[in-house]
């Protein structure tokens, strides 16, 4: 029986190792393309947002409110003028998120311009108290089951009850978008129980 030998043993060191980095064609030119080989993304500047799933009907379903997202908007949007030209605001995204893994915007949260030290900046988020849209309806619905007045409830004393996951029952409500004057049902909160 011939023992076999391993054909990278006769090799010398000089045959195995590569000469340079890159091996280069006649006339010196480089095998490999280059280019510009930009530059490393930071994965923790990545959007942690997905994109909501398809709208089921819910009307009627009891649920939990399993999360709340309260998101500033952006800088570089413009500031909208109120009906009677007096203030300017942004609107807030305020979404919340069910156990079933659907997930619905509530319009109506706001931001008002506020000069520090010469510095624009946000106000604390606000609702109105008079259930004309519909944060301001869930903080009534809120209020409600509370049995208190809708004066005496504070942002942080709602926004903390959102996050204790809740039990809710939903109310189908057709609303129409402002921009593009479509209809849809929207799984709004229709009580808490």
């Amino acid at each position: 029986m011939s023992e076999e030998k391993n054909e990278f043993e006769n090799l010398s060191e000089d045959e195995f190792t590569p000469k340079a980095a890159n091996s280069t064609l006649p006339g010196d030119e480089d095998m490999i393309a280059s280019g510009n080989a930009g530059t490393e993304y930071d994965i923790t500047k990545a959007p942690d947002s997905i994109k909501a799933p398809p709208r089921i009907p819910m009307d009627g379903m009891e649920t939990i409110i399993k999360d709340m997202k309260l998101i500033l908007p952006g800088a570089d949007k413009p500031w909208t003028t109120s009906r009677s030209g007096t203030t300017k605001y942004k609107m807030c995204t305020f979404k919340l998120f069910y156990d079933n893994g659907q997930c619905e915007f509530n319009s109506g949260v706001r931001v008002f311009p506020r000069v520090v030290n010469g510095v624009e900046k946000y106000s604390d988020p606000s609702i109105t108290k008079d259930r004309g849209n519909q944060a301001s309806s869930l903080l009534g619905l809120y209020a409600d089951f509370k049995s208190k007045d809708i004066n005496e409830i504070s942002l942080r004393e709602f926004l903390s009850y959102l996050m204790t996951q809740p039990k809710v029952v939903i109310k189908g409500t057709e609303v129409e978008n402002p921009t593009t004057h479509q209809k849809i049902t929207k799984n709004l909160v229709g009580k808490f129980i």
